[in-house]
C-alpha cells in the first residue's frame, strides 16, 4: 500500500471528489476529518470507496470506554480502513476500542504536531497504545524512529506534520516526506502542501517518486 495518506481537509464534497480523482494514481488512503465528515457524512466515505480507495477516519475518539467502543463499531459499519482514538483517554478506553471484532485499524494519537513536547511523552503514550493492542500511533516524524525502537517494527507510525520546505504555520514538529520515511514512518499524512498547490497531481507525484527511493534507517 502506498505510504502517502492525503488529508482531505476541505469543506466541499465536490472539491474532495476532484482531489481524489486527480491524485488517485499515487494515493491509496484518504483522511477524512471532522469538518468534511460533519458536512458530508456517509456520502464522502462512499465516494472514496467507490473510487477503489480506503478511508482513514480521523475523528480522534475520546470518551468513556463504552461510548468509544460503540463509536468504533459504528465506524466499522462504514467500512473504513482505519480510525483514530486519543491516547490520553487511558488504558480502559484504548482496550475497549481495540476489543471490537473485525474492526478497522486503530491508531492512537500521541501528541498533536501543533504542540511542543518532549520525545519521552510521545514514547510513553506509544507504549500504552501498544500494550492496549491498538495497531499504531499518530506521532510526528521526529519521534518515528524512537517509537519503532521502543515498540517494534510491526507497530505502525503514522506521521502528520509533513512539509516540503520550511514553512510558518501552526505546526511545530515537522519534517519533509523523505526524512519521515527514513525515520521509519509507515504512512505520511500530507495535507496543505498538496491542497494548496496549483497542481495537486504534480505535487503528490513528486512526493511519491521521492519517498520510494528512501532507505529506512532502523
Amino acid at each position: 500500500m502506498n505510504k502517502i495518506i492525503l488529508a482531505l481537509d476541505v469543506c466541499d464534497f465536490k472539491e474532495a471528489e476532484k482531489l481524489v480523482k486527480e491524485t488517485s494514481p499515487y494515493v491509496d488512503v484518504y483522511k477524512v476529518g471532522p469538518i468534511l465528515f460533519l458536512r458530508s457524512g456517509r456520502e464522502i466515505i462512499k465516494m472514496i470507496k467507490d473510487n477503489g480507495k480506503e478511508v482513514f477516519l480521523d475523528l480522534k475518539f475520546h470518551d468513556i470506554p463504552a461510548t468509544v467502543k460503540r463509536s468504533v463499531e459504528s465506524a466499522n459499519e462504514l467500512g473504513v480502513f482505519s480510525l483514530t482514538v486519543h491516547s490520553v483517554g487511558g488504558e480502559e478506553m484504548l482496550k475497549a476500542a481495540a476489543s471490537v471484532k473485525n474492526r478497522p485499524k486503530i491508531w492512537a494519537v500521541t501528541v498533536l504536531t501543533s504542540q511542543i513536547t518532549v520525545p519521552e511523552e510521545v514514547i510513553k503514550r506509544a507504549r500504552l497504545a501498544k500494550a492496549c493492542e491498538t495497531d499504531g500511533v499518530i506521532a510526528s516524524p521526529l519521534e518515528a524512529a524512537l517509537i519503532k525502537k521502543e515498540c517494534g517494527k510491526e507497530f505502525s507510525v503514522i506521521a502528520p506534520g509533513i512539509r516540503l520546505a520550511e514553512a510558518v504555520d501552526d505546526q511545530k514538529r515537522v519534517a519533509t516526506p523523505e526524512v519521515a520515511i527514513q525515520e521509519g514512518a509507515d504512512f505520511i499524512v500530507v495535507g496543505r502542501p498538496i491542497l494548496k498547490a496549483a497542481s495537486p497531481y504534480k505535487v503528490v507525484k513528486s512526493i511519491y517518486e521521492s519517498i520510494i527511493k528512501v532507505k529506512v534507517v532502523l
